[in-house]
């Protein structure tokens, strides 16, 4: 008897439906609730917001759709407006935020 290989797995994956339902119920479970700040976490954000300078690379972790991301981006401006950070990779609402570290200058 010969071996099938990979044709023995192929039945599983040929409902492309089913595949995609599978992904989003896995990413809508993995979901977590937004965490609630303290007072210590907001005034050290709102420290190196007041003390940034322009082209400064900070790591920031942020909360987005369920899931908290970290990232070292680079604040282009703060937007007091519309309450939001500009940023090379974007823009970030302050609601998102969740913490600010390592900041230097280049």
């Amino acid at each position: 008897m010969s071996d099938r290989g990979m044709k023995k797995w192929a039945p599983f994956s040929s409902l492309i439906e089913q595949s995609t339902c599978l992904q989003a119920m896995k990413y809508q479970r993995n979901k977590v609730p937004k965490p609630k700040l303290t007072t210590d976490q907001i005034e050290k954000i709102n420290d190196v917001l007041q003390n940034y300078e322009p082209g400064q690379v900070v790591k920031i972790k942020f909360y987005n759709d369920g899931y908290i991301y970290e990232s070292e981006v680079e604040i282009k401006r703060i937007d007091l407006q519309n309450r939001c950070l500009i940023l090379n990779k974007g823009k970030l609402k302050f609601e998102n935020l969740l913490d600010i570290d390592n900041y230097k200058v280049f």
